[in-house]
């Protein structure tokens, strides 16, 4: 029962069909017809926003719109073959994105009133338009419809959009109401849990065999890109290889996987293990960027250059976001030329372009170059974003622009309407601190919107050790002390200021603390040497 109307089949003697009210049901043709009221509760949920204008006892206002009538719209194919659709034009909206609840309440009083919400085709179209508009009234829907009108479409629909917790809950009670799971079902339910705790990971993996799905390469590729969430690289791997079949997709989620993970020499060497498989699997765009990105974490020129060969081979040279990802990894590998040639040579250039390249001077110590590259962009029409300004402003503290660096500061919000964070703060800082103005420094600290993190105020501390400036290093020691939870190397930085003056008591007392465990150690740095590197052949 749905606000008193009842929506199990009944069967009507007199027409010898199956009606779904209580009372014989009314057509337009008939004396007595008026517009359906809002059906009962269910409706009755929609915000008052979402209803026509006459329940609300208003007008509705005309539209300047021009809008084509719904029968003279394009069709897909297979709506246009669907005797469903072809006996109830009504439905149609159900194949269009609805812009408010309001256009999709008139269909959904339809399907009530006259029980094609019975049936699982409409119903699964039904919660799926309903779900890109509010996910809690496709929740109600679904509560209310028969379990005969519900299939593995309709959870599906809701699964993919839900968070973690309600997918959960979702896909128990898909089991409790005797929906069988399909192929698509924990795809969409391990991507809502994508990242979390590994024991459930392992639970989605142990229901993908119980179902029976453990085998099927949508869910194994899923079940991949889950592990390596989880930081489970070894368990990915083993879901990989077992792989019967695999396409690009699947190719791409390991190489990608191995990348995130930080573990580049793995990357590659998938990728050549696929380029020299027996089955021949093509290379995407998605997956030249990912070998791209491993190569530039290991920073080998000879990578570097074997890549840019294969790209031009397989025909990729044009695609825009392959030659920005050639140009990222040629400037991390140390091949500024080679990254400056590829950028002269592109015919249209994205912002991405310009900030790849303008950080990849800045990188190499080119700080006025970046500065000018930046100007430049700006003459053509390209708008920088935020991640432009954190770069360009890099450039200027590695150089020592100052000038240049408080006239770009000062012009993200006033002329670019971009809010500066604190990337953007921590560069300023650090701009100031390498040229000595260390007051500045902390005044901006002081003057931010949000309080600074470790890498601001630690970069301002190196600088006070440099400077032997010991009044502001002991003010930005207590800041760090009551802000930061991590603190490594915050006491021998400061232990070293007071050694410089002289002050050897307080270099005793630090030191002793530090032994003590009362102001942690510095954790010890790691560097990653390739001693070979192995023969890339095209």
């Amino acid at each position: 029962m749905i606000g008193g109307l009842n929506l199990s089949p009944r069967r009507d003697a007199r027409r010898g069909r199956a009606c779904h009210l209580s009372a014989p049901p009314l057509t337009p043709d008939s004396p007595a017809w008026r517009p359906p009221p809002p059906v009962g509760s269910l409706l009755r949920r929609l915000p008052p926003s979402g209803l026509p204008e006459r329940l609300h006892g208003t007008q509705p206002q005309p539209s300047h719109k021009q809008h084509l009538p719904l029968a003279s719209l394009p069709l897909p194919t297979w709506a246009a073959a669907n005797a469903l659709f072809r006996r109830n034009p009504r439905l149609l909206p159900l194949l269009l994105p609805s812009a408010s609840s309001r256009a999709l309440l008139p269909v959904l009083s339809h399907c009530l009133v006259s029980g094609l919400a019975s049936n699982p085709f409409v119903a699964s179209r039904l919660l799926l338009a309903s779900s890109s508009l509010s996910l809690p009234f496709s929740l109600l829907l679904l509560s209310h419809l028969p379990a005969s009108a519900l299939s593995p479409f309709s959870f599906n629909s809701l699964i993919r959009i839900s968070p973690p917790g309600l997918a959960l809950r979702l896909f128990d009670q898909m089991r409790y109401r005797g929906v069988p799971a399909d192929t698509y079902t924990l795809p969409f339910l391990i991507h809502a849990y994508s990242g979390g705790d590994r024991p459930l990971s392992q639970s989605l993996h142990g229901q993908g065999i119980r179902l029976g799905y453990s085998t099927h390469l949508f869910t194994q590729t899923a079940l991949m890109n889950m592990y390596f969430a989880c930081g489970l690289a070894a368990h990915a791997r083993r879901v990989f290889d077992e792989m019967q079949a695999r396409d690009v997709v699947a190719w791409t989620g390991m190489v990608s996987g191995y990348v995130d993970s930080g573990m580049h020499p793995q990357a590659v060497e998938v990728f050549q293990e696929m380029r020299g498989g027996e089955k021949a699997v093509g290379p995407n765009v998605a997956m030249v960027v990912s070998v791209a990105s491993a190569c530039a974490g290991l920073g080998s020129l000879d990578y570097a250059k074997w890549l840019h060969g294969y790209v031009e081979k397989v025909g990729l040279g044009d695609e825009v976001i392959v030659m920005n990802a050639l140009m990222d990894m040629y400037g991390k590998c140390g091949g500024l030329e080679s990254a400056r040639a590829l950028f002269n040579l592109m015919h249209e250039k994205d912002l991405h372009s310009w900030t790849t390249m303008i950080s990849g001077l800045a990188s190499h110590g080119h700080g006025k170059e970046a500065v000018a590259l930046f100007f430049s962009m700006r003459e053509v029409g390209v708008l920088p974003d935020s991640t432009t300004f954190v770069v360009v402003l890099s450039a200027c503290s590695h150089a020592g622009l100052v000038d240049e660096g408080i006239c770009i500061f000062n012009s993200i919000e006033s002329e670019y309407k971009v809010t500066p964070d604190i990337k953007h703060y921590g560069c300023m800082v650090d701009l100031f601190s390498r040229a000595g103005l260390l007051s500045r420094a902390y005044l901006l600290i002081d003057s931010m919107p949000f309080e600074p993190n470790w890498a601001i105020l630690g970069a301002l501390l190196s600088a006070c050790s440099v400077n032997n400036e010991l009044e502001i290093g002991e003010l930005v020691l207590k800041k760090i002390e009551s802000i930061c939870s991590y603190k490594g190397g915050a006491g021998v930085l400061l232990s070293n200021i007071y050694a410089n003056q002289n002050l050897w008591h307080e270099v005793d007392s630090i030191r002793r603390k530090i032994r003590n465990g009362a102001i942690p150690r510095k954790p010890p740095g790691q560097s990653i040497v390739a001693a070979q590197v192995p023969f890339m052949s095209l």
